[in-house]
């Protein structure tokens, strides 16, 4: 799942100029943070804005400010923002004027962020780099336009400090040859003609945003084989801690005891005491279980049973908190031993763990009785990529660590639920199962993923599509209706498209659906819809009630509608790619007498009609005792739909 965050990351060691020496470590360190965004907080590498050196002048990076951060339509109000920097800081003496009142003049000179072209000739005068001034006015304008969680991390600094001899090290530089003129060039448009009265240059704390600097005003900015000291250690400790609960301050005071006492890091903003980047990266994740500890006993009771493909033997691992992009090591791990529909007994095998009375499960491993049948084709242009495969299953043991499912490898493709054939940037795939092959297409082809990541997809996708009750408790007694919806007064247009679990629709763009449930039973349940994408094995959950609701929202005798236009019910929209003719999937209904959290099997790319819901909300549910009633009390239905363009002439 990506992170709703977007960055500007600068990093400069070489200058343009002969009068600014060069640095050794921003490059890097720019280069780091980036890979801590994209393999650490999940952010997509079309969110990052990267200029290096030469790319790093005061037009580009101005500009890149404009048309990444403040203009960008996909950024949405509130969303994190990081703006970082490792460069040189300088000083330059500020012309008359430059502060609005005699008592803000300070030592009468501006802070600036050196650009690439710092100092260089420019058509008039010299390029005086980024002020301080102009700073305040772009910040100001971006939180205007998208919200104020910005974070602004520089490491750089403004004055040579008292250790001249280190000045190599240090990430600041004098200002010769760029004058008072220079600056008032260079102002920011959105500054000019506003009154400047900060005595603290960048360091001013402001409201549109928080900035986490190298050191204090006076003292220096080192870099060293690490590199520059504030990112270095920035790096080390949100390697090691639970982002989801550390705010600026908290970080700031980790960092001061991290760092020498000869360098040490400041933070200001009006809203310093927010968790990092206001939490936006650290949601929470669907795909782990609530478990409380049940009583002083070695075992634990988690919120999934049967209805979720547990089964008595399936291991899990246990953590302190469900949320992502945040350390969460495992505690201890735990094997269902005794199910039921919706919740499961576990017992934790070390009896000297000391678990927290509430923790959070996630499925290490399925214990699926039936293994998921793989046949490996190897093609003349392919022989290398698939002996390569073959050899990593082989020593997975029949399974993969990113499905978590017992898998084999048959020789012959009639035994098989899929067959896969490695190709350069894509995986072509031929299914076997009846299910799939009879109602979507044979053979598909998925492109930029690896034969190890569709290979869990896919055994994964059949657990779900294929776990049902054999009892069926609501068969004949739940029924499920899709109908197709007026565009502009979202009533119904015909009658039921399903037919015995079937519809073939002739595909129009913009058409909109909904679904009927009826419940003719004596129950009051709690419905769950997914969609199910055999093309690329994605599940999505399209209806999933809150959990905090005081009545089931399916009672008994009743129907619910979803897609209606009511509150929280989107309309269901389906897109077919232009170059098809033909898509299709599964909608897959589970019924539950208990509010479960159910999201923990989608998988894939969401869709832009997915309900969220918050996963820490999730209440226990009611213990129901393994009576046979008890067993028997969830169910499922599976319908498969399929959308052809309709040829004219």
């Amino acid at each position: 799942m990506s992170t709703r965050a977007f960055a500007l990351i600068i990093g400069i060691d070489h200058y343009k100029s002969g009068n600014v020496w060069n640095l050794h470590s921003c490059t890097e360190d720019a280069r780091l943070m980036r890979s801590w965004l994209i393999n650490d907080l999940n952010v997509p590498e079309d969110q990052i804005c990267m200029l290096l050196d030469s790319q790093a002048t005061k037009h580009n990076i101005e500009e890149r400010f404009m048309s990444h951060l403040t203009n960008n339509r996909f950024i949405e109000k509130g969303d994190a923002i990081l703006v970082y920097f490792a460069g040189h800081g300088s000083t330059i003496p500020a012309p008359q004027g430059w502060f609005q009142t005699d008592a803000v003049k300070r030592s009468g000179r501006a802070e600036v962020l050196c650009t690439y072209d710092y100092e260089a000739k420019a058509t008039h005068g010299r390029v005086a780099g980024i002020s301080d001034r102009s700073l305040r006015a772009m910040f100001s304008e971006l939180s205007q336009a998208k919200g104020d969680n910005i974070t602004f991390i520089l490491d750089a600094c403004f004055s040579p400090g008292l250790e001249l001899e280190s000045r190599g090290a240090t990430r600041w530089t004098p200002s010769t040859k760029v004058t008072p003129d220079d600056l008032y060039r260079c102002l920011w448009p959105g500054a000019r003609g506003k009154p400047y009265d900060s005595p603290y240059g960048v360091l001013a704390p402001q409201k549109s945003h928080i900035c986490l600097a190298a050191c204090d005003n006076g003292n220096q900015a080192l870099e060293g084989k690490n590199g520059g000291n504030l990112t270095h250690q920035f790096l080390e400790l949100v390697s090691t801690l639970s982002l989801h609960r550390i705010t600026y301050t908290d970080l700031l005071d980790r960092l001061q005891r991290a760092m020498p006492s000869t360098q040490q890091p400041a933070c200001y903003g009006f809203h310093k005491d927010r968790i990092l980047f206001d939490s936006i990266p650290f949601t929470a994740n669907a795909h782990f279980l609530y478990v409380t500890r049940d009583g002083l006993c070695d075992r634990v009771k988690v919120e999934a049973g049967v209805i979720h493909g547990l089964v008595e033997g399936s291991e899990l691992s246990l953590h302190l908190h469900n949320h992502r992009c945040s350390k969460n090591p495992i505690i201890s791990t735990a094997v269902v031993e005794e199910l039921h529909p919706t919740w499961c007994f576990a017992r934790v095998p070390n009896s000297k763990t000391s678990l927290p009375r509430t923790c959070w499960a996630m499925v290490t491993r399925w214990n699926n009785r039936r293994p998921f049948r793989v046949n490996l084709n190897a093609t003349l242009t392919s022989f290398i990529r698939m002996w390569k495969f073959k050899r990593a299953f082989n020593a997975e043991g029949g399974s993969t660590s990113k499905s978590r499912l017992n898998i084999i490898r048959v020789r012959k493709a009639t035994q098989a639920d899929i067959s896969l054939t490695l190709g350069r940037h894509n995986v072509t795939v031929e299914r076997h199962d009846d299910i799939i092959a009879t109602n979507n297409r044979r053979v598909v082809k998925i492109e930029r993923r690896t034969g190890d990541e569709v290979l869990a997809d896919a055994a994964r996708f059949h657990l779900h599509l294929h776990r049902h009750n054999p009892l069926s408790p609501f068969k004949h007694l739940v029924s499920m209706e899709l109908y197709r919806l007026h565009p502009e007064h979202w009533t119904t247009m015909g009658g039921n498209i399903l037919d015995d679990g079937k519809a073939v629709i002739p595909y129009e763009h913009g058409a909109i659906f909904s679904i009927s449930l009826y419940n003719k039973s004596n129950v009051d349940l709690w419905p769950y819809l997914a969609y199910m994408d055999p093309n690329c094995y994605g599940i999505t959950m399209l209806y999933q009630p809150d959990p905090t609701a005081s009545s089931p929202p399916l009672p008994k005798k009743s129907h619910l509608e979803i897609g209606s236009g009511k509150p929280g019910s989107e309309a269901l929209s389906f897109t077919l790619p232009d170059h098809e003719h033909l898509d299709s999937g599964f909608l897959k209904l589970f019924l539950s007498p208990n509010p479960i959290a159910l999201a923990m099997i989608e998988q894939g790319p969401s869709l832009a009609w997915t309900s969220s819901v918050d996963m820490e909300s999730v209440p226990a549910s009611p213990v129901d005792g393994p009576s046979e009633k008890g067993n028997r009390m969830w169910d499922t239905a599976l319908a498969s739909i399929v959308f052809l363009r309709q040829h004219n002439g």
